[in-house]
């Protein structure tokens, strides 16, 4: 007998149902409260308790929403769409070829033409005082660095 290469399937999830085993707690905690939500209310459809129903229908829907957000996407498909969805583009930003809008920046917008600056850059102008507050902000901070760093490096021998 010769030696078939194998590929090894030791890295990929258990999968029963289409959900795989990781996300089946998530899918028992969602049953469990389907069934737990409704037993206050004692009501009874078609001579059966609601929370059957409401069971029957939680644990379907999960295993379901699991599927969708496991089949046919890539892996952590769910959370970077929560995080693109959540968080501001600057701490979690876009990908380029993304469904977001784009960025409108006037600054980089020729004005006569309506079309990108390429050859040149052209900062907006800046008044007097946001420079003066500017500078002065940066100098604060530098004196203040500096400061912390003299106090440490004294006490540091």
């Amino acid at each position: 007998m010769r030696v078939r290469p194998i590929r090894p399937n030791i890295y990929l999830p258990v999968v029963r149902f289409g959900v795989a085993d990781s996300d089946w707690f998530s899918v028992l905690l969602i049953s469990c409260a389907g069934y737990l939500a409704p037993v206050p209310l004692g009501l009874t459809v078609l001579y059966v308790p609601l929370q059957m129903w409401t069971w029957l229908l939680a644990t379907a829907g999960s295993i379901g929403f699991f599927n969708y957000v496991r089949i046919g996407r890539r892996p952590n498909w769910l959370s970077h769409k929560l995080k693109g969805l959540l968080l501001h583009h600057r701490q979690y930003r876009a990908i380029p070829n993304g469904k977001k809008r784009s960025f409108d920046r006037a600054w980089l917008i020729d004005a006569e033409t309506g079309h990108a600056l390429t050859d040149s850059y052209c900062a907006p102008p800046m008044g007097g005082a946001q420079t003066a507050l500017l500078l002065e902000h940066n100098n604060r901070l530098q004196e203040a660095c500096e400061e912390r760093w003299n106090a440490l490096l004294l006490t540091t021998d």
